[in-house]
């Protein structure tokens, strides 16, 4: 193989790299939109069955079954919720780390959007350059406390938790 056909199989890998990261890119974004999208919809399917749950609570008349039934509804709600959320995070995460994959190994020393970007989230400090000038950037404490997949289910929990107390205690 000459040293012309090598320089342009290298181009063409780097070429078909980069079309891949960009997808990869566009994948975890629409993700996480999704993520979110189903979990506010969701959010406001558990806040109805609350609403409807709290008007009936000192309701006399309300069949025995629907007193139950509606904390149990919400409660499988709940799971649902969780299970959606749950496989759009693992969903979401496998987009970020096939691009992360696809710039370490076929974009780097150049892009490092997504390496950084991990290492800023886990409290490392980057450096960044711009305009001539280099930055070092590191995400406070407060920022890494609770991330986001841990404060969407620790909503559920709570959801689910009145649930079984509303179970209980009707």
């Amino acid at each position: 193989m000459s040293d012309d056909t090598q320089v342009t199989d290298n181009d063409q890998a780097t070429e078909n790299a980069k079309v891949g990261y960009q997808v990869a890119i566009e994948l975890w974004t629409y993700e996480g939109e999704l993520v979110w999208s189903k979990f506010n919809a969701m959010l406001v399917a558990n806040s109805i069955v609350l609403a409807l749950i709290g008007f009936t609570l000192n309701s006399n008349q309300l069949p025995q079954v629907l007193a139950v039934g509606m904390p149990v509804a919400g409660l499988l709600l709940c799971l649902a919720w969780f299970l959606l959320t749950k496989r759009g995070f693992d969903n979401y995460v496998y987009w970020i780390l096939s691009a992360r994959e696809l710039e370490e190994r076929h974009l780097a020393p150049i892009v490092r959007t997504v390496s950084r970007g991990a290492y800023l989230a886990d409290g490392g400090k980057v450096e960044i350059a711009v305009g001539g000038k280099s930055r070092k950037y590191q995400m406070g404490w407060f920022s890494r406390l609770l991330r986001a997949e841990w404060s969407a289910y620790l909503v559920i929990i709570v959801f689910a938790v009145m649930y079984v107390l509303l179970w209980i205690y009707k």
